[in-house]
């Protein structure tokens, strides 16, 4: 995606995330087993404070320290101060302004601006779900399909996908373990088909028509959300090899 959508997504989905926190603090967060609301508000708005840290360094910078709120009710205007500071950083530094990122690779703002607006983005659905009161993740399964909060392009959502394959896995250098057999995922609302494998913590991703062991198929934005384990399979069209398409739950998230 262009660089000034992904800086448009991080700023509307940290709004978002914002308005679905407030008054639900003390919420349980599906999603994330054993978080509160709060406690997810607390890791963004920290994830936020680190980039800004590592914005201007091709090293990863040490000794920094994050200071929380010491009140609840000061949780949202500290999350605030934070997307906020990230966001002008992003609007008036070039592109290829250095930025340490632990891929050891493409270390720049057009990276962090990517990495931030994903991150920004299946949080808010993470908070959108314990605004909800979902009791799980496997509860989705039971839900009319409208009323799941997506809330993604399905060109966000297919950039999504991507970022998932080459960055949040693909692009570990602590990638380990296989899957037991190819697994093709095809979104359905966009032209977007990826075939991935893993060996022994080697992944590889052929785009485009491709028969595989398994085959994942659903909307971009389903794929982008199951892929980060916040959907169960079942709100999507599985084929072949389930043992594949169960094995992508034990990847980094």
């Amino acid at each position: 995606m262009e660089r000034n959508e992904l800086i448009s997504h991080f700023k509307q989905e940290c709004q978002k995330f914002a308005e679905q926190c407030a008054a639900v603090l003390d919420h349980a967060v599906p999603s994330c087993p054993g978080w509160t609301v709060q406690d997810l508000i607390e890791h963004l708005g920290s994830v936020h404070r680190r980039a800004v840290f590592r914005i201007g360094s091709d090293v990863d910078p040490t000794g920094y320290e994050i200071s929380l709120p010491t009140e609840s009710s000061e949780m949202l205007s500290w999350f605030n101060a934070g997307w906020e500071n990230l966001y002008q950083i992003f609007q008036t530094h070039p592109p290829d302004y250095p930025a340490w990122n632990w891929t050891g690779k493409n270390m720049t703002l057009d990276w962090m601006i990517r990495r931030q607006a994903h991150e920004a983005a299946i949080h808010r659905f993470d908070a959108e779900l314990a605004h909800m009161g979902i009791p799980s993740v496997s509860a989705i399964k039971s839900l009319p399909a409208e009323s799941i909060p997506f809330g993604y392009t399905p060109e966000f959502a297919k950039d999504g996908i991507e970022e998932r394959l080459e960055v949040t896995i693909g692009g570990r250098r602590t990638l380990t373990g296989s899957l037991p057999g190819s697994l093709h995922l095809h979104a359905t609302d966009i032209d977007a088909e990826w075939t991935v494998t893993l060996n022994d913590g080697v992944m590889t991703v052929e785009r485009g028509h491709q028969k595989a062991d398994a085959a994942i198929k659903g909307t971009a934005s389903e794929l982008y959300l199951w892929s980060w384990g916040r959907i169960p399979s079942e709100i999507l069209q599985s084929f072949g090899d389930l043992e594949v398409i169960d094995g992508w739950k034990k990847l980094p998230a």
